[in-house]
């Protein structure tokens, strides 16, 4: 991980471990509507969890835009270069995850990603209700 999203990291990490602590004191509720799962409840943790997660957002893309722009401006014209890029990610629609990769081993990748977090989650919803 790169140096300057671990203030975000550590925002969205807290609020996670915030909402997971507000459904183990009982502040919170699960409940899935039809494959979409929902969160809800009343109380602080739940409150702060929801607000770190929100607040986190923004400032990955603060923190990764403005290295960004502090970098096109060191660029001069006799270090061009063409660097093959690759990408991918994993989008959650309810318990479905959509892969997506721009080469083969990327998308592989992602895929054995996305069947971690759904294990994940699978196994955090289950817990849940046996609670």
């Amino acid at each position: 991980m790169d140096k300057r999203n671990i203030i975000p990291a550590a925002f969205l990490l807290s609020g996670i471990l915030l909402i997971i602590l507000s459904l183990i004191e009982g502040e919170a509720k699960i409940a899935l509507f039809f494959i979409i799962p929902i969160i809800y409840g009343t109380g602080l943790y739940l409150g702060l969890g929801i607000l770190l997660i929100f607040v986190s957002i923004p400032l990955f893309f603060f923190f990764s835009g403005h290295h960004r722009m502090r970098d096109k401006k060191e660029f001069t014209r006799g270090e061009q270069t063409q660097k093959e890029s690759s990408y991918g990610g994993v989008i959650f629609i309810g318990p479905i995850p959509i892969i997506f990769g721009k080469d083969k081993t990327v998308a592989k990748k992602m895929m054995y990603l996305g069947l971690l977090i759904a294990l994940i989650l699978a196994a955090v919803y289950v817990a849940v209700i046996l609670i």
